[in-house]
């Protein structure tokens, strides 16, 4: 799932528009009243808003776009490894601050859970802001490779499940995500 930057934050509509800056030239100020796009004024400032909403009037820019869809993230649920080598999964809980972390080898199996700060889980979101999580390809896959480590990332928000996954090929952040996995866990994850 990529970041939906026209859906609007306040009412949830899709049916929005641009907001556009600058001296409109006579067919921009006509496009404008057609409801093409909606005008901005002359003076663009940082964090002026870029969207507009035809059905509540709502006005919001891109930051705030992302601020939104990372707040309504409730779960993460991970899981990484191979046939040689075992299976880590993590689930961490960010309504009800806790983690879980499972590893899986043969016979063997291991568990922890811990509970873990507001504060904590705040920071573990700001740092998927950072490593874009949201916008990760759904299918990263390595062809050709009949073993080897697979790896998936569930995102659990209100009412939707978003799915990413991988064999043998991984996201550019995919190692910054595992360390920020380990950090926040305090357990093995790779």
């Amino acid at each position: 799932m990529a970041i939906t930057y026209k859906k609007c934050l306040k009412c949830g509509s899709k049916n929005s528009v641009s907001i556009v800056y600058g001296m409109p030239s006579y067919e921009a100020y006509q496009e404008a009243e057609a409801g093409k796009f909606k005008l901005g004024g002359c003076v663009l400032s940082l964090g002026d808003p870029e969207y507009a909403c035809k059905d509540c009037d709502h006005e919001w820019n891109r930051e705030q776009a992302i601020d939104y869809a990372y707040s309504k993230i409730k779960v993460i649920k991970a899981s990484v490894g191979g046939y040689f080598g075992g299976y880590y999964e993590v689930t961490i809980d960010l309504r009800n601050f806790e983690t879980t972390w499972n590893f899986h080898e043969g016979e063997l199996e291991e568990t922890s859970k811990k509970s873990i700060r507001r504060s904590t889980a705040e920071s573990f979101l700001e740092a998927l802001k950072i490593l874009n999580l949201l916008n990760w390809k759904a299918r990263y896959i390595e062809t050709g490779v009949c073993d080897g480590t697979q790896w998936s990332v569930e995102i659990l928000t209100d009412g939707r499940s978003i799915k990413k996954y991988g064999d043998n090929k991984y996201p550019f952040e995919w190692e910054l995500f595992c360390r920020l996995i380990r950090k926040i866990i305090n357990r093995k994850f790779e």
